[in-house]
């Protein structure tokens, strides 16, 4: 009597089905996890990269004040409170586009002023630096009011109000940030205006002047 040979049992070929399912799953969820851990490098460099932008755009800000504070009365005509005769770099009001932020990369850097450069002449200072990216900055003059009050420190005639803009990018075309300012500087009186290019070992330039004097920043916001 010949005997067959037995076949392979049944739960060997389910086994050999279900450990093909359980491989093909686990590579799916490695992949998944992978494409998960890129999406959130992604993520993360870009905010770092928006950051950045956010940072230059102060950096701006911070220039912008610089040369404000650092500029002397005989600049700006005396006892005038619209469309004066301004400093260099300072915008009289209604002059700059209502919204600056819209406006393209070639125009800031064709009408603002570059953090690292004299408003002036335009020469590379090496302050404000960024360390990657751009910062770019406008003032505009707002209007200039009357001040009689007696108060100690410095007298002065008159205040003047500024908005002040300031574009910052990152490594990326797309991270932009601009930032608005309203700052408040003194004029006509017997301060002394602020060094530039900014020395370490120098003073605010508010510190000068009697609290009720209005003098620095008094409003801050993002517009893009």
């Amino acid at each position: 009597m010949v005997r067959r040979a037995a076949g392979p049992a049944p739960m060997s070929g389910i086994a050999l089905v279900l450990g093909l399912l359980l491989l093909a799953a686990i590579s799916l969820l490695a992949v998944m996890a992978a494409n998960g851990m890129l999406l959130q490098r992604r993520m993360a460099a870009n905010y770092a990269d928006r950051s950045r932008a956010l940072q230059n755009a102060d950096l701006a800000t911070a220039a912008a004040r610089a040369w404000l504070d650092s500029r002397a009365d005989i600049e700006r005509q005396a006892g005038c409170q619209a469309n004066c005769v301004l400093p260099p770099a300072i915008h009289a009001g209604g002059v700059l586009p209502d919204d600056p932020e819209f406006a393209s990369a070639a125009w800031w850097r064709s009408d603002a002023v570059a953090a690292t450069a004299h408003p002036e002449s335009g020469a590379a200072l090496g302050l404000f630096a960024p360390l990657e990216g751009e910062a770019w900055w406008l003032i505009e003059e707002l209007q200039v009011e009357p001040f009689a009050e007696s108060v100690a420190g410095p007298v002065i005639a008159a205040v003047g109000y500024y908005r002040i803009f300031g574009r910052g990018s990152g490594i990326q075309a797309s991270s932009v940030a601009v930032t608005e300012s309203v700052v408040a500087r003194p004029w006509e009186g017997s301060y002394q205006p602020a060094p530039y290019p900014p020395r370490s070992d120098s003073p605010a330039f508010c510190r000068q002047f009697d609290a009720a004097v209005p003098c620095g920043q008094l409003a801050w916001r993002q517009r893009k």
